[in-house]
């Protein structure tokens, strides 16, 4: 019986990293633009590539895009300490009992461990429960920045410890990782990243908090700035007005985000896309906290 191909759901998964499956899976070169995978540019391509592929290739490639439907989370960020050779961990698939997180009242259940490599920026790490019983199948997700050191996690109860004991003695010497909150000096240094012209990393959303007793402003909580560049936007607005108007400048900056992420104090980090060139301007942030 054939399925039918979820195009909204495939969409979720990366160009770079649908063509280096497809690659694998028909040993044949695979062009495709670093973009959505029906983007304009690559949308032939790929339908082209689908119509060809088994059912159970489309079914992998659909679960992969559920999974990697992740725009509505907020991650949370923490540093994994000294860092070891992770070489044999890239696309490990590991095996273990999960009564020691959750209750299974006597019904079998094992989780999966599954590395998935994104990009040469991040890997995506899966912790799978599966259970005949549904109330005991969930998905852990994680995705990993090596060179900068950090995880992101998907908040929910045993996140951190499964990650600690099942993940971390692969790529850590050390037993445990450390929360590394977004704070609102990390979301300042946005302004040197356009001092120096590093084009890359440009933000379109940008939130303040506005406070009575430090700006003297009554009646406003916040100002959110929106646009295709809101740092020159607003420097653009200053310079042409005869009176300026410094409200870059009325309270501390809480969010900020671009076309790829969103941060924000006391929520973390949410990943918009996923992209080759999104998750290195994630990783570059990253490497800020």
């Amino acid at each position: 019986m054939s399925i039918e191909i979820d195009y909204e759901v495939l969409a979720n998964i990366p160009s770079s990293l649908f063509q280096r499956l497809i690659e694998q899976w028909q040993n044949n070169i695979v062009n495709l633009e670093p973009s959505n995978i029906f983007s304009s540019a690559n949308e032939g391509t790929t339908k082209s590539i689908l119509a060809t592929l088994p059912q159970a290739k489309l079914r992998n490639l659909q679960k992969l895009g559920r999974i990697l439907e992740i725009k509505d989370i907020w991650w949370e960020s923490y540093l994994v300490p000294k860092i070891k050779s992770f070489s044999n961990f890239e696309g490990r698939i590991k095996t273990f009992e999960v009564d020691k997180y959750i209750d299974t009242s006597g019904s079998k259940a094992k989780a999966f461990l599954n590395v998935i490599e994104l990009s040469r920026n991040a890997l995506l790490v899966l912790i799978e429960f599966s259970s005949r019983s549904p109330s005991l199948r969930r998905i852990y997700r994680y995705i990993f920045f090596p060179a900068v050191k950090i995880i992101l996690l998907e908040p929910q109860e045993y996140a951190v410890e499964l990650f600690q004991d099942q993940v971390l003695p692969f790529i850590s010497n050390e037993s445990q990782i450390t929360l590394k909150p977004v704070r609102a000096k990390l979301i300042k240094q946005f302004t040197k990243i356009s001092d120096n012209k590093e084009a890359s990393i440009i933000l379109t959303h940008l939130k303040i908090r506005i406070s009575l007793e430090t700006s003297g402003i009554e009646g406003l909580s916040q100002i959110i700035i929106e646009g295709k560049d809101v740092i020159r936007g607003a420097e653009t607005l200053e310079q042409r007005h005869e009176i300026s108007l410094k409200f870059m400048q009325s309270g501390p900056w809480v969010g900020a985000g671009t076309d790829d992420f969103i941060i924000e104090v006391g929520k973390g980090i949410q990943i918009i896309q996923i992209e080759e060139q999104s998750l290195k301007n994630i990783a570059t942030v990253l490497s800020w906290l």
